[in-house]
């Protein structure tokens, strides 16, 4: 195999597995986003309303 073969396929193999890493990163970048998004519907936070009363003259 001649030099200039060998460079076209290492850099091919590079290309290939930086592009393979963003992608699995990419989709556990999603997943981590759309299970805190679950988990925070999840809590419910009780929130007292007090009616305002109005002044009285």
């Amino acid at each position: 195999m001649d030099p200039a073969t060998a460079k076209i396929l290492v850099s091919a193999a590079l290309v290939a597995s930086i592009s393979l890493f963003s992608l699995v990163s990419i989709q556990a970048f999603i997943a981590q986003i759309a299970s805190d998004l679950r988990a925070a519907k999840a809590v419910r936070v009780p929130v007292r309303a007090e009616r305002r009363q109005p002044p009285q003259a």
